[in-house]
C-alpha cells in the first residue's frame, strides 16, 4: 500500500500551483505533470482498494491543534474514493483543453491546480474542522476564475458565486459547532472527528431530536446551496455563463459533487435520527429540481445555460436516490454523482469550443456546424446522448440505478419523475443538437473549422470513459456498494426494532 497515498494527493497539485505561478509560458506544462501525478497515484490506490471492506481506507492521522481536538486525518472508502478518481481525471482533461490559454497562463493553470487541492482535500478530511478548511479554499480559484477570465458580467457572476456558497457554508459552520462543543469524548475532551460525532449523534441523551433537527438543517443548507437545488441554484447559472470553459467545467464536474458528497457523508448518517419530514421535504426538492431543472434547460436561449440548468435537472437525481434510502437508489445516485462528472465536462467543452470557434453559443444563430466540424459534431452528439440516457453510457445506469432503487420507497415522486422529467431532458437535448449541428450550413459559418486537436483529444477521453463505465459499471459501482450497504445499516436496525 502506497505509504501517505492521500497526502500526496494533496500536496503534489499545491506544489504544482505554486511552482506554475512562477513558470510563466512553461505553466502549462508545469500543471499537465502536476496533475498526471495524482492521477496515476489514483489509479494505484483503485488497484489497491479494498471493495469489500468497511473501514476506511489509506488512513492518515496526525495531531495538529490538540488543545482543541483537530486533528489532520484523512481517508477514502466508497463514498470518497470515486470522487477523488474522478477530480484526478477530470484535471487532467481541463489542463488538457486549456493547453492553448495565452491570458495570464501562469495565473490560470495554478488557480486550476489550487481547485484541485480543495475537492480532493474535501472529499477525503475525515475531521470536519480540516473538511471545512478545504471547502473553503475551492471558492477562492474558482471566484478568481470567473472575475479575471469570464465573460461581460463577470464581476456579478463571480460575486454572486462566492455570496451564496460562502454565507451557506458559514452556516453549515455553525452547525459543525454544534456538534463539536455538544459532544464530549470519554475522558472529557472535544473532538472535530467526523466518524465520532456522526456516530453520536445516534444518542437521544447527547443530541435531543430537537436539537439535533436544528444541527441537520443547517448542514443541509449548506450542501444543498452546492449541488445546488431548487431553490438555492440561482447563483449557477450566472457562474456557468460568464465563467471560462475550463471554469464551467470544473465547477459542474467536481464543485458541485462537493455537495452530494455531503449528503453521503454526513447527511445520510443522521437521516434516521432526525424528525421524519426531512424526508417528504427533500424528496420535493429533489422533483422540484430535476423538473424545473429540465423544463429551464428547455427554454434557454444559449447552449451553455442550457447545460448549465440540466446540471441542476442531473444533480437532483443523487438527491432524490439519497433520500429514497434504498441499496440500489444509494448507489445509484453515487454513481449519478460519477457519471455526471464526466459527462458534463463534454458537454460545457462542446459549448466552450463553439463559442470560440463560431463566435456565439445562441442556439438560433447557429446551423449546419456538423457539415464544417464532423469530428467535433460526432463527439458533441455523443456527449449530449451520454446526458439525455442512451443506453450503453454511463448517463443511462445512473438514472435508471435511482429511479429504480427509489420507486420503492418513493413512488409517487418517482412517477413524477419519470413522466415529467425523461421526455423533456430528451426533448431539450435532441433539440440544442439539431439547430446547432444539423440543417443547411449558415454562409456566415462557411470558412469554420475543427476545434484544436488537444481541445478534440480531451472531449474525445471523456466519451471514451462513459462508454466503458456504461458498459462496465461495476468497475465503479462495486466500490460504491459496500459504502451503500454501510449508509443502510443504521436504518435497517431500527426498522428491525421498530422505531421506523
Amino acid at each position: 500500500m502506497i505509504s501517505n497515498a492521500i497526502s500526496l494527493l494533496i500536496a503534489i497539485p499545491l506544489l504544482g500551483a505554486v511552482l506554475s505561478f512562477y513558470a510563466g509560458t512553461k505553466a502549462k506544462f508545469v500543471a499537465l505533470i502536476a496533475s498526471l501525478i495524482p492521477l496515476a497515484l489514483s489509479l494505484q490506490m483503485y488497484l489497491e482498494f479494498d471493495k469489500t471492506s468497511k473501514i476506511m481506507q489509506f488512513v492518515e492521522s496526525y495531531n495538529w491543534v490538540p488543545s482543541l481536538g483537530v486533528k489532520y486525518t484523512v481517508g477514502i472508502d466508497g463514498i470518497g474514493f470515486p470522487l477523488v478518481l474522478l477530480s484526478t481525471i477530470v484535471s487532467v482533461l481541463v489542463i488538457i483543453y486549456s493547453w492553448g490559454e495565452t491570458k495570464k497562463p501562469n495565473q490560470y493553470f495554478a488557480l486550476l491546480l489550487l481547485n484541485e487541492v480543495g475537492v480532493l482535500g474535501v472529499f477525503t478530511s475525515l475531521d470536519f474542522f480540516l473538511f471545512y478548511i478545504f471547502w473553503e479554499i475551492v471558492l477562492i480559484p474558482m471566484f478568481f476564475l470567473i472575475g479575471s477570465w469570464g465573460g461581460p458580467r463577470k464581476d456579478y457572476a463571480a460575486v454572486k458565486f462566492f455570496i451564496y456558497t460562502h454565507v451557506a457554508s458559514l452556516v453549515m459552520l455553525l452547525a459543525i459547532f454544534a456538534l463539536y462543543f455538544t459532544y464530549q469524548m470519554p475522558d472529557g475532551s472535544r473532538t472535530f472527528d467526523m466518524l465520532t460525532l456522526l456516530a453520536a449523534t445516534a444518542d437521544k441523551t447527547i443530541f435531543p431530536t430537537s436539537m439535533l433537527n436544528i444541527i441537520f438543517a443547517s448542514l443541509l443548507l449548506g450542501f444543498l446551496v452546492k449541488m445546488p437545488a431548487f431553490p438555492f441554484h440561482t447563483w449557477l447559472p450566472d457562474a456557468h455563463v460568464e465563467a471560462p470553459t475550463a471554469g464551467s467545467v470544473v465547477l459542474a464536474a467536481l464543485l458541485l459533487k462537493m455537495g452530494g458528497y455531503g449528503l453521503f457523508r454526513v447527511i445520510l448518517p443522521m437521516l434516521p435520527h432526525v424528525d421524519k419530514a426531512f424526508v417528504t421535504i427533500i424528496a420535493i426538492i429533489a422533483v422540484i429540481s430535476i423538473v424545473y431543472g429540465a423544463f429551464m434547460a428547455l427554454a434557454q436561449k444559449d447552449i451553455k445555460k442550457l447545460v448549465a440548468y440540466s446540471s441542476v435537472s442531473h444533480m437532483g437525481f443523487v438527491t432524490l436516490g439519497a433520500v429514497a434510502f434504498t441499496w440500489m437508489s444509494v448507489t445509484g445516485a453515487m454513481f449519478q454523482q460519477f457519471s455526471h462528472g464526466i459527462i458534463t465536462c463534454v458537454l460545457f467543452m462542446s459549448a466552450g469550443t463553439i463559442q470560440h470557434v463560431v463566435g456565439t453559443r445562441v442556439i438560433a444563430d447557429l446551423g449546419g456546424l456538423a457539415d464544417r466540424m464532423p469530428k467535433f459534431a460526432v463527439i458533441m452528439m455523443a456527449g449530449f446522448m451520454a446526458s439525455l440516457g442512451l443506453p450503453g453510457m454511463s448517463g443511462f445506469v445512473a438514472e435508471f440505478m435511482v429511479l429504480t432503487g427509489s420507486f420503492a420507497t418513493l413512488p409517487v415522486y418517482t412517477m413524477i419523475v419519470v413522466f415529467l422529467s425523461v421526455v423533456t431532458t430528451a426533448a431539450y437535448h435532441l433539440w440544442a443538437m439539431q439547430k446547432a449541428m444539423f440543417g443547411p450550413i449558415l454562409k456566415k459559418y462557411m470558412n469554420v473549422h475543427e476545434p484544436h486537436a488537444y481541445e478534440l483529444f480531451s472531449m474525445a477521453m471523456i466519451i471514451v470513459l462513459s462508454l466503458i463505465f456504461g458498459l462496465q459499471p461495476g468497475l465503479i459501482t462495486d466500490i460504491m456498494g459496500t459504502a451503500a450497504t454501510q449508509v443502510m445499516e443504521p436504518v435497517m436496525t431500527l426498522t428491525q426494532m421498530g422505531v421506523i
